[in-house]
């Protein structure tokens, strides 16, 4: 009999080419109008989060019959298109100025939420949905309009528990999906120390740059779409809480994800967990309580797995949050259609300023990091020129030592009574 393992190459959901085909927009055309949302990329294989949240909500958006597409960063400097009836705006750092002014506008404040705070144009959305209820309470001390409290989710289809109706075996092992930009993240000092039964399987963005640990199993990060196959090989998924999220108890995707996927997340935060139907989701704050949490016995674990599972699929899709924010949509819609005119001048400047400043912040990056390859690249030839000359000093020394061995050696006396004497012998064999 085989034992089940942890895939080293899983394979990608079927359903990777309709988010593909969503993130293109083969989709922004529907009888309810067009949804567009501000996100980071358009392009899945980036692997970026604010994409795949976008992408979810989208594809059961398209469900209930609106048109869904993605407005990249590459194109904030561009007029959003004027059929788009909802901008539904997923980064902080997006300026609502070239929205036409009878879009309706609405901010998603998934994370980062002190930064959010702080935009001054804030009140110019239509609606802003939160993650969490502190959140909430934190951005309506600053928007005079609607705040309601709408979390990320999870798209059923792809993540489930069973592939063509057949549950796969699931492992006894812990994995990590945690990626690593460059930033080093709480998570990774627990990895450095934790020591269970069998090492933690870690699939990190960026691995080669990632220290290892005996306690760890690093590989390469797998596509979003092959991470149901990892989930459903899983007993526990080990989740990371940014600070800024932290914060507020704005939680990731990977908490719903891993448990529609019959897997049990041990998350680094507990704020929030209460308000989502999940505060019985394993917690850990250092290496001994990480220890402890995936070393729960298996019957306790698939118990608590299964119930925690059922309230995500109750209550957490992305097919729910369509049917929730549905009456925020049309709200939001009717608001707009009272607008006439164009944007406020200064809002649309600050829109262009806005993107100005990004380009000279990527042509800054583009130039340091040249800069920071060419300093790599000196300190390489200068260690490689310091090994040259290390190797030259040390065979001149070994040189001059033996010259002075030679020398010593000539001018000895024992050298010059054998040296007559070996002239003695050499005269004896000619005549001889």
């Amino acid at each position: 009999m085989t034992h089940p393992s942890i895939p080293t190459s899983p394979a990608p959901s079927p359903l990777a080419d309709e988010y593909a085909a969503i993130a293109r927009g083969d989709h922004a055309t529907g009888d309810r109008g067009t949804i567009r949302f501000a996100v980071s990329t358009d392009d899945p294989t980036e692997g970026k989060g604010d994409l795949f949240v976008a992408l979810g909500l989208a594809r059961a958006l398209r469900a209930e019959g609106w048109g869904v597409a993605m407005w990249p960063i590459r194109r904030w400097a561009e007029e959003v298109p004027a059929d788009t009836a909802v901008l539904v705006n997923m980064i902080e750092s997006f300026v609502p100025g070239l929205v036409p002014s009878g879009t309706a506008t609405i901010a998603w404040v998934r994370n980062w939420t002190a930064q959010w705070a702080t935009l001054p144009w804030l009140g110019e959305y239509d609606a802003v949905w939160a993650s969490s209820s502190i959140a909430r309470d934190e951005l309506a001390k600053v928007v005079e309009g609607p705040v309601e409290v709408v979390p990320i989710g999870v798209d059923l289809d792809l993540f489930t528990t069973d592939v063509d109706g057949a549950a796969e075996p699931r492992t006894d092992r812990t994995v990590a999906t945690v990626n690593f930009w460059g930033a080093r993240r709480g998570v990774q000092d627990v990895l450095q120390q934790v020591a269970p039964a069998e090492p933690i399987v870690w699939f990190a963005a960026n691995v080669q740059h990632v220290d290892a640990a005996p306690g760890v199993e690093l590989r390469p990060a797998v596509s979003y779409f092959a991470l149901p196959e990892v989930y459903r090989a899983a007993a526990f998924v080990v989740d990371d809480v940014i600070a800024p999220a932290a914060e507020f108890g704005t939680l990731n995707s990977r908490l719903y994800e891993s448990l529609a996927c019959g897997a049990l997340p041990v998350t680094s935060c507990a704020l929030g967990l209460d308000e989502l139907g999940l505060g019985d989701v394993p917690v850990f704050t250092d290496a001994a309580s990480l220890e402890r949490a995936i070393a729960m016995p298996t019957a306790e674990r698939d118990a608590l797995a299964e119930r925690l599972r059922s309230v995500v699929v109750e209550r957490h899709s992305y097919a729910a949050r369509a049917a929730q924010v549905g009456p925020s949509l049309d709200a939001a819609i009717a608001r707009a259609a009272t607008r006439s005119g164009a944007r406020d001048p200064l809002l649309r400047w600050a829109a262009l300023q806005r993107e100005v400043l990004r380009e000279t912040e990527q042509e800054r990056d583009v130039h340091r990091s040249g800069v920071e390859e060419i300093n790599r690249r000196l300190i390489v030839s200068e260690e490689a020129v310091a090994v040259i000359d290390h190797a030259r000093q040390t065979a001149e020394s070994e040189r001059d030592a033996i010259a002075r061995s030679y020398d010593a050696l000539t001018h000895s006396a024992e050298y010059r009574v054998l040296d007559r004497l070996g002239g003695v012998a050499r005269a004896l064999r000619r005549r001889g």
